[in-house]
């Protein structure tokens, strides 16, 4: 008999995939308030001083967040697909790729630290990075049981 955890472990990614939607959605269609924190933390200035001073820089910033916003659904969409195939299923090749997302959350915020040089930009990963052990902890056994499955 499965456990609570076991089967319905898989609701944990499941969230997390549709968050990043949501994320990557926001960050295609309104990069503009995700850049005024970011300009100030990286370059010092305000973002209209930016803007003033370099309108080309602000287009290709846009761009670029618009770029990663689109890398973010597409992200959400390869976890939506395991999640709701394999990993709801049991099936281990889906646990073993889906240790991809803590990774990729370790390296994103290992990078955003050496680069800006504030140990900050790791910790704000800390929660997600928490959850999506979770979601591959608490479904432990269902990939890996004790005794081998009738």
């Amino acid at each position: 008999m499965e456990r609570v955890n076991e089967k319905y472990g898989w609701v944990v990614y499941l969230a997390l995939s549709l968050l990043w939607l949501v994320v990557g959605l926001y960050q295609i269609f309104l990069p503009r308030e995700l850049a005024v924190d970011d300009v100030q933390l990286i370059l010092n200035l305000p973002l209209g001083d930016l803007e003033a001073s370099s309108p080309l820089a602000m287009d290709f910033a846009f761009w670029l967040y618009g770029s990663l916003g689109l890398l973010k659904v597409s992200w959400s969409f390869f976890v939506l697909a395991i999640t709701l195939t394999g990993f709801k299923k049991g099936e281990k090749w889906a646990w073993y790729t889906l240790w991809s997302v803590p990774a990729l959350l370790v390296s994103t915020g290992l990078f955003n630290t050496i680069y800006i040089g504030d140990v900050s930009q790791m910790l704000q990963w800390v929660p997600i990075l928490s959850l999506s052990l979770l979601g591959l902890l608490l479904p432990y056994r269902k990939f890996f049981p004790k005794q081998p499955r009738v």
